[in-house]
């Protein structure tokens, strides 16, 4: 049944995206099984988190995982409570985090996981139902499991396995991480409190804390409580997802999601979406739904155009607006005739009782806060009146808010639906084909949909889009639209445009306001990364006396280059991780920057640090460009206060510099003597089975060449003749060595030259 179930809402009540959602397949959200967490901690360490609640430390603990067959042992793993008003309760929710004594370890594609433990839930299922509803109505996903956990033996009850929101799955669901994220807290509310950040306290911003910036947060706000309301749809679509924000408050409504932004202002993340420029809406937090109450409200009838509280103005604002007002009907409506209809989702539901209930029936810990018993869980989802707060059974409640809804709806033809917009490549060359799509849908039918395209901004050419399956347009009547157009030779900028008009002439723009801007054609600059050193311990310090990891960038292009809108990252799946300095970088000039991840110490200081044991470092260009890779490198183990750089200088291959030289040509650290007349170079340096030299001779010379251990042992010959004018290449097979340092001799007519060489 529950396969049925999620075929169904995907066929009925999916919205298709163009946008790929990539979510990787991970064994802790298999909820066709109930996962075993095993936690072993010190028992003094135990008591501590129990009962000192604000106490925000990780305990390193060993974290064990079952899943059928599956089993995997973690040692070094962090643990601390979760929760807000959950703290006081009997039965705690935590957060496990397997990368707090590991940097960069993840477990099953997870940095982070939570434990939930739906305490005021007897059913213990209502956080897994809603986001089962959630992930099938087309919103970014949010996956939830559910599992067994164990603290140093003894079972603690049945919790959700509940994903977390980072940049993992940022960059699952919107291809991106580099934007701000914030987790809103009671009385974030959208009110514009002027332009004093410390007036949104309640909107916690996750990442990019050192820039600190809520300048986005702050201009949506603006633009949503101080735009006439005959400009407010153009104004809030350019900074804000309408149409995601909208299909979540109906879905809140439609499940009685009250503990939300709607009725008590919290439990909500925005996301700054980089690649679109707009902030997004996310849930979180849905155990107080489907038939909770705190309030005395029964929220199976109140009024679904009045089911807000006051002072809420992302909703008392946009229902003045009637486009959003019918679309938030249509929305309605559909949850309302398929995905929540209670002979589709009921046997859902049913399904999940089944699986948890051998490890609710075990669970003690569900009885301590609320005195919940076993028949309170299982007859929780049919029967009323469990308790104060649960006046409604999970199933119960749907039938009401379902039959209530149906009442109240005023249905009104909408405008068509357009979004989900995608041009395929990112960054065409004059010349090329580009296919462009778009998602299209109507409560009626679509009777013309046209694409308007431009070079300049100002006389357009109208072409339409299809779906038939025969242009570029996916399958046939899936929604998605498409058409091919080519851009010229010559043409540096596509700008486009959509409209769609369905059979009873209501028409629909996107962008609602304004033009796509697609740029053609892109150089890229001549900036190289010159240099990096990952482990600096005493070579060189940074403005405020430190030892930071440096990474020297460099024009070696005949013109400057102006870096603001370029950025440098540690992470390429997150190009955009720091923006460069807004400088001109001038040609054959160099720039050091401090990989200390302390952006307070200047705009040369990024908010990353190099991994000595392996890392990456690109440049890349803005998003105007789709992050088109400018310059990287991946590299291996690194040792302490030796740089790696390009050889020759800003062209050739990286290797290891035999002396550091920030903010200076590489060349000068190989050994070039005119009275010795010779150069020596060496190549794949650090090695991985073979050292590669290069030895230029101006004038015959008698050569020997010998590889030494660090502690003096004579390891190689390599080279020892009479040498006459001329280059000489030597590989030096090097797979037999043990890692670490060792030393290159030339002798050069009785002249010793020594040189590092590092085996990985």
């Amino acid at each position: 049944m529950k396969l049925h179930f999620i075929i169904l809402f995907c066929v009925v009540g999916c919205l298709q995206t163009l946008k790929a959602q990539i979510v990787p397949y991970s064994i802790l959200y298999n909820d066709t099984v109930v996962n075993s967490i095993y936690i072993t901690m010190d028992a003094d360490s135990l008591n501590e988190l129990y009962y000192q609640l604000e106490n925000v430390h990780e305990y390193a603990v060993e974290f064990v995982y079952k899943n059928g067959l599956a089993f995997d042992t973690l040692q070094n793993v962090g643990i601390r409570l979760r929760g807000n008003t959950s703290l006081e309760s009997a039965k705690k929710s935590f957060k496990i985090s397997f990368n707090t004594y590991a940097p960069g370890r993840e477990f099953e594609g997870a940095k982070k996981l939570n434990l939930i433990g739906n305490h005021n839930d007897p059913t213990m299922s209502r956080e897994k139902i809603y986001f089962d509803i959630y992930n099938n109505w087309g919103l970014p996903p949010r996956r939830v499991s559910f599992a067994r956990f164990y603290i140093n033996g003894s079972y603690y009850g049945l919790y959700t396995l509940t994903e977390e929101v980072d940049d993992i799955f940022l960059q699952n669901r919107f291809g991106e991480s580099a934007g701000n994220l914030y987790k809103c807290l009671y009385s974030s509310d959208f009110v514009y409190r002027g332009t004093n950040q410390g007036s949104y306290n309640s909107y916690e911003l996750l990442n990019n804390e050192q820039q600190n910036d809520k300048s986005d947060l702050i201009h949506l706000t603006d633009i949503l409580n101080n735009t006439p309301i005959e400009n407010l749809e153009c104004e809030l679509e350019k900074v804000f997802n309408v149409d995601g924000f909208l299909k979540i408050y109906a879905l809140d409504i439609s499940t009685g999601h009250w503990d939300n932004y709607g009725a008590n202002q919290n439990n909500f993340y925005l996301y700054h979406n980089t690649k679109t420029g707009k902030i997004e809406f996310l849930s979180y937090d849905a155990d107080n739904t489907m038939g909770v109450d705190f309030f005395g409200i029964d929220w199976t009838d109140r009024n679904i155009y009045a089911w807000n509280f006051e002072g809420r103005p992302m909703v008392e604002r946009l229902m003045q607006i009637e486009r959003y007002r019918d679309l938030f009907s249509y929305y309605l409506n559909a949850l309302n005739t398929t995905l929540i209809v209670p002979e589709n989702i009921f046997p859902h539901i049913d399904s999940i009782r089944e699986l948890i209930a051998p490890a609710a029936f075990d669970d003690m810990y569900r009885t301590y806060d609320y005195g919940y018993t076993y028949d309170d869980f299982y007859n929780g989802f049919t029967t009323n009146a469990i308790d104060g707060h649960t006046p409604y059974g999970i199933e119960n409640f749907i039938t009401r808010r379902v039959n209530y809804t149906s009442l109240q709806l005023e249905i009104n033809n909408i405008t068509p639906i357009i979004k989900n917009e995608k041009s395929i490549p990112d960054l065409p060359q004059p010349g090329d084909d580009v296919t462009i799509q778009v998602y299209i849908k109507d409560d009626l039918a679509i009777a013309d949909a046209k694409l308007y395209y431009s070079d300049d901004n100002i006389a357009f050419t109208s072409t339409n889009v299809f779906d038939d399956g025969a242009h570029n347009d996916m399958l046939p009547y899936d929604g998605i639209y498409g058409t091919i157009i080519t851009t010229m030779p010559g043409q540096s900028e596509l700008y486009y445009y959509f409209e769609a008009t369905d059979n009873t002439s209501n028409t629909s723009r996107l962008p609602v306001c304004e033009t796509f801007n697609l740029h053609v054609g892109y150089t890229i600059p001549t900036l190289v990364i010159n240099e990096f050193m990952a482990v600096n311990d005493a070579t060189i310090a940074d403005n405020f006396g430190g030892f930071s990891d440096y990474i020297e960038l460099y024009n070696p292009g005949p013109i400057g280059i102006f870096l603001k809108g370029k950025y440098l990252s540690d992470d390429f799946n997150n190009p955009g991780k720091w923006e460069l300095p807004d400088q001109l970088l001038l040609s054959n000039a160099y720039l050091i920057i401090w990989a200390d991840n302390d952006t307070e110490q200047g705009n040369a200081h990024c908010n990353f640090k190099l991994n000595g044991s392996g890392d990456e470092i690109g440049i890349f260009s803005g998003i105007e460009y789709a992050f088109s890779v400018i310059d990287t490198i991946s590299f291996n183990n690194q040792s302490a206060d030796i740089s790696t750089g390009r050889l020759p200088n800003g062209s050739g291959n990286f290797v290891i510099l035999p002396e550091p030289t920030p903010g200076a040509n590489n060349e000068t650290a190989i050994v070039i003597d005119s009275a010795q007349q010779f150069q020596f170079t060496i190549l794949g340096n650090p090695s991985f089975g073979n050292g590669l030299m290069q030895l230029d001779l101006l004038e015959p010379a008698s050569i020997t060449i010998d590889l030494f251990s660090i502690n003096g042992d004579l390891i190689l010959e390599i080279e020892n003749n009479i040498l006459t004018e001329g280059s000489y290449n030597y590989t030096m097979k090097t797979a037999f060595l043990s890692s670490g340092i060792y030393i290159l001799r030339l002798n050069k007519n009785g002249d010793n030259f020594y040189y590092k060489f590092l085996e990985l």
